[in-house]
């Protein structure tokens, strides 16, 4: 009778747990993110002791992952206050700005005149982004008072881009940490892209990164880049961080300077032949109905 007692109380036991589970993957709807990457004894003890200083202010499941953690860990040089500080920035602008959510907004008016593109992959498997920034109408876009649309579409290439490196790490188990971005600026003018609203929307994209979405690129290529355009990195380059600095290439119209360098790193079947691949033109490939993912994190609202 106590043999039939204890297996009726293992039974129970089992089962209260099976539901629970079952219940907390219902109730939240959320993907479930697992620790990814290789860390040395003293990284971990860090990430344990970043996890415990941010307690409750981490709202979803990847923010507490370690390879989220990280990522600003190492930006700050290991510096925890310092860490926390920058993190607890990012969040607030995240909620403030729904981020968390931004990837299911549809803004197919101004990705149809300002698209991205994110669907090749460089010879390690990071994925790249593109933004024709030369092609699109900034002036045009700012007069008809859409420029914080514009803006939110920024902030979706930003966050498709980044949910590629953190899905890939999850749900493939492919090794990589960062992403390449290749920003063109052939087609700008003075007229189109020099107004008054417009130079703080180029330099807002980088320091978009900087802020929000620490160690995510491994490298970015500025192409096609006129003099004036030039002028408007070097001026906001103090603000950035030496890593990020150490990662922008800027080029200018010689395309036998940048091809050659971008297909050190990109293989010719996945580089536009406008960059000097093999691969159709940008403009007939890129796609009005982007890459579906799930967000990383539940909403903050």
């Amino acid at each position: 009778m106590e043999r039939y007692s204890l297996l009726l109380a293992y039974f129970t036991f089992t089962l209260t747990l099976l539901s629970f589970s079952f219940f907390t993957h219902v109730v939240q709807g959320e993907k479930t993110w697992k620790n990814v990457g290789n860390y040395t004894i003293t990284e971990r003890r860090t990430i344990e002791e970043f996890r415990n200083i941010m307690g409750t202010e981490l709202y979803s499941d990847f923010m507490r992952t370690d390879q989220y953690l990280i990522r600003w860990i190492r930006d700050q040089k290991f510096n925890l206050p310092d860490a926390k500080l920058k993190l607890l920035r990012s969040l607030k602008w995240r909620k403030e700005n729904r981020i968390d959510r931004i990837l299911e907004e549809d803004y197919s008016k101004i990705f149809r005149l300002c698209p991205y593109d994110v669907s090749t992959r460089d010879k390690d498997g990071r994925p790249i982004l593109i933004l024709n920034a030369g092609s699109c109408p900034i002036r045009k876009v700012a007069l008809a008072g859409d420029l914080n649309t514009l803006k939110r579409v920024l902030y979706q290439a930003a966050e498709e881009m980044t949910s590629i490196v953190d899905s890939a790490q999850q749900d493939e188990g492919v090794n990589i940490n960062d992403a390449i971005s290749i920003v063109n600026a052939d087609g700008f003018n003075i007229r189109e892209h020099g107004c008054i609203k417009c130079f703080p929307l180029i330099a807002e994209l980088l320091i978009l990164y900087e802020e929000h979405y620490p160690d995510y690129l491994f490298r970015v290529f500025l192409i096609n880049m006129p003099r004036i355009a030039e002028t408007v990195v070097t001026f906001i380059q103090p603000f950035l961080s030496e890593k990020t600095k150490s990662v922008i290439k800027i080029y200018g119209y010689n395309k036998e300077e940048w091809s050659p360098e971008l297909l050190k790193l990109i293989s010719a079947n996945q580089l536009y032949t406008q960059f000097g691949g093999t691969k159709k033109s940008i403009n007939e490939n890129i796609s009005l109905t982007r890459i579906t993912l799930q967000p990383k994190s539940p909403s903050s609202n």
